[in-house]
């Protein structure tokens, strides 16, 4: 019974660890991608690594995962519980950003408003990221003095 468990433990630190290694890596090769103005690239990337990192804190709670619409209704769940406007707001920071790509794209944009849009998705996942156990990064506290929070729901 012990081993069983240990070897469910294990697979479950795996698949954590695997979540979090591919939302970061692919969250990195999207930042390189937008500085050379590969901008559907990065926003591919960014969405696998929004993906990603929400799949690995679905896993942690043992929410489903299994489609998009589940994945998103968690993300804006738990960023309601917690109080976190990133988490809460992240699939719709990634819609933003695929909006300021076509506005750049058709001319009626500059270019920075991708960086800003680019910002928030970022954080976004950097949040989640930190919510998936066993990772370096600490999980950010929430503060009602801080900008990040929002405190209006």
């Amino acid at each position: 019974m012990t081993s069983r468990r240990s070897i469910a433990t294990s697979s479950l630190e795996t698949r954590l660890a695997r979540y979090r290694s591919q939302a970061l890596r692919l969250l990195d090769s999207a930042q390189t991608a937008m500085t050379r103005g590969q901008w559907n690239q990065s926003e591919e990337l960014l969405w696998g690594s929004l993906v990603a990192a929400a799949r690995g804190v679905a896993l942690w709670h043992g929410e489903p995962s299994d489609s998009d619409d589940v994945l998103r209704d968690f993300v804006r769940r738990l960023g309601e519980q917690e109080r976190d406007r990133y988490i809460r707001d992240a699939f719709d920071y990634l819609s933003a950003l695929a909006d300021a790509t076509e506005r750049v794209r058709e001319r009626r944009s500059r270019v920075d408003y991708l960086f800003l849009a680019m910002d928030d998705v970022t954080e976004a996942v950097e949040r989640l990221v930190a919510r998936i156990p066993g990772g370096d990064m600490p999980i950010p506290p929430v503060n009602p003095g801080d900008s990040v929070a929002d405190f209006a729901r």
